[in-house]
């Protein structure tokens, strides 16, 4: 069996019993369904089960335990750390993918630039170690479109609305900037070491943010008002990690976050057209309007 049908079958045990406890029946019933639909064989013995479960706690740090009163397996601690989440769910796009061999008109894959997911183990690696990165940069906002050579100290990396971004800092100027993976180009890794900012702190550094427009302002209430269609969308994939309900009937709902209001969180706002009303802060609204206004002006 290769390394990937081990992954899968991981996988389908931790789904199949986050349902609730099973068997190990129950389990192989699962497994075998599983196989029929992927064309492969998930199936496996009690001792195979015993081995894949200590791999599972390794890899997802989900611990999976007999309950040998019931004669059932059963999950005891799942950490749903969002790494683990993630592995998993880049495995499962990555076998519906394979699967598709023979579907191609069933399975659409949105055609997009690559998101430089390729620099990534580098730059994982010159932040580990503390190692000074070279490279080409291309500004969006360039209107000439011309790349410039930069130098940074790499901090971290940061996934923003499905773009992944290096967070580093200047050497010039000290200032901690943002640059998308996507528009880099011949990276690379000097030997150069540079001393990491006692004082950065990741989580701290974007936590009142919306994406990854990072601001000096003071994050603040904001309330909106949404259509119940909107909100819907908005409940299940939240704005912000603040986000809660303050009210809601049959027609439309209220929401309350605690960000700061970013040039991106007012784009995400005005992307939502009619749906959405800013109620507070006061100056949001406002800016909100002189934005929709100079769009209509536009048209005129």
């Amino acid at each position: 069996m290769s390394k990937k049908q081990f992954i899968k079958r991981y996988s389908l045990v931790i789904n199949r019993l986050r349902k609730g406890p099973a068997s190990f029946e129950e389990i192989q019933t699962f497994l075998a369904q599983q196989s029929a639909l992927d064309e492969e064989k998930y199936t496996m013995s009690k001792r195979t089960l015993q081995r894949d479960l200590k791999e599972i706690l390794s890899l997802y740090n989900i611990e999976i335990k007999s309950n040998r009163s019931q004669n059932r397996y059963e999950i005891i601690e799942d950490e749903n750390d969002d790494r683990s989440e993630r592995l998993m769910e880049s495995f499962e796009i990555l076998s519906a993918l394979n699967l598709s061999k023979n579907l191609q008109n069933h399975l659409i894959i949105e055609k997009r630039k690559p998101l430089g997911t390729e620099h990534m183990h580098g730059l994982l690696h010159a932040i580990k170690n503390q190692l000074q990165v070279q490279y080409n940069y291309e500004k969006y906002w360039d209107s000439q479109g011309e790349t410039k050579e930069r130098t940074v100290f790499p901090l971290a990396l940061k996934e923003a609305r499905n773009r992944w971004y290096l967070i580093a800092q200047d050497p010039i100027d000290g200032v901690v900037k943002n640059f998308g993976l996507d528009r880099i180009s011949n990276l690379e890794i000097s030997n150069t070491k540079f001393i990491y900012p006692i004082a950065f702190n990741t989580e701290e550094q974007f936590k009142h943010t919306f994406g990854i427009i990072n601001s000096e302002k003071e994050a603040q209430k904001i309330i909106l008002k949404l259509s119940n269609a909107q909100a819907n969308y908005i409940k299940s994939l939240p704005l912000h990690h603040t986000q809660k309900v303050v009210s809601e009937d049959e027609s439309k709902c209220t929401i309350e976050l605690y960000l700061c209001p970013t040039y991106d969180f007012v784009m995400e706002l005005m992307s939502m057209g009619k749906e959405v009303k800013v109620l507070e802060p006061k100056e949001l609204q406002e800016e909100i309007i002189s934005k929709l206004k100079a769009s209509l002006n536009s048209y005129l």
